[in-house]
């Protein structure tokens, strides 16, 4: 039944637009950007792994302000959807996105366990997600369509977007 599902999803991915031949894709080893251990002060004992979510994002995205930060640590050689994927995992670690494939003009993703997606980030939680996915993702070189399948809920359901489903945002430094 499932799979009755995504065939209609798979259609639509595939139908969203065309890959002209010249276009340029940039590739990047995501493993350079590591991240740090770092001792706290509240317990000098015990370490804590704070996660560097700098190297991976290409945009810091606020819905409530609709504001976009680039982010200065990142140069543009870097940005490629492994190491947005890889960033949107580490920061949102209860959200797991699996990239499915990448075609023509478009990426499509899914996420296996969406329950705290979709029910328990409230429905700013998971507009938040959803657009910090979204524009970060179309700002990979080459693609411009999203698709994000999961198991719908109270707060999220699935689908395709385009960075012309978020507008309005301002660019700040």
């Amino acid at each position: 039944m499932k799979l009755l599902k995504l065939i209609p999803a798979i259609f639509l991915f595939s139908s969203c637009g065309n890959n002209s031949s010249d276009e340029k894709k940039t590739t990047v080893d995501s493993s350079r950007i590591a991240d740090t251990t770092y001792t706290a002060i509240a317990d000098p004992g015990k370490s804590y792994e704070i996660v560097n979510t700098k190297g991976y994002y290409v945009w810091e995205v606020d819905i409530k302000k609709k504001t976009l930060r680039k982010n200065p640590a990142l140069s543009p050689a870097a940005i490629d959807a492994d190491s947005v994927i890889s960033g949107l995992n580490r920061q949102y670690d209860d959200i797991l996105l699996e990239k499915v494939s990448i075609g023509h003009d478009s990426i499509a993703l899914k996420i296996t366990n969406s329950d705290y997606l979709t029910n328990q980030m409230g429905s700013s939680g998971a507009a938040q997600y959803i657009a910090q996915a979204v524009i970060n993702l179309t700002a990979v070189p080459g693609i411009k369509y999203v698709l994000i399948a999961f198991k719908e809920g109270e707060h999220a359901s699935p689908g395709i977007w385009s960075r012309k489903d978020f507008p309005g945002y301002i660019i700040i430094q």
